[in-house]
């Protein structure tokens, strides 16, 4: 299992954990999530919490955490940890992953800030 299939392993984890008999807790989802994700992405906490709170107000809405927006997250971690599994990533989410790089772009390790421009590059998001 490599670090995108634990994350989304976690991710589903975090979800069957925090839903009861009687309803879905999101507030405690969304925290264990948060923890979870700038966790894995610590050279780059900043990043990562920009990246939540765009995920978390973009797609985790409603009373429940739908699997589509859990695999977005996934794909956001993926791209933050360099590995290549961003298909849930569409034109949009690279324009606003390539503005959050930009953001954040002077507390980044020069050698990852370059990976990562070079994926936005691919994606066609400039």
């Amino acid at each position: 299992m490599n670090k995108s299939e634990k994350f989304s392993a976690d991710l589903k984890r975090i979800k069957k954990n925090n839903r009861s008999a009687a309803a879905f807790n999101m507030n405690a989802a969304l925290l264990d999530i948060e923890r979870l994700f700038t966790g894995q992405n610590a050279q780059c906490k900043g990043l990562a919490s920009s990246l939540f709170d765009w995920w978390r107000n973009e797609w985790a809405r409603g009373p429940e955490l739908e699997d589509s927006a859990l695999e977005k997250l996934a794909a956001v971690n993926s791209f933050l940890n360099e590995e290549e599994d961003t298909d849930a990533l569409d034109q949009d989410d690279w324009k606003r992953i390539k503005d959050e790089v930009g953001y954040e772009a002077e507390n980044l390790p020069l050698e990852l800030l370059s990976a990562m421009m070079k994926t936005i590059v691919s994606k066609d998001a400039f």
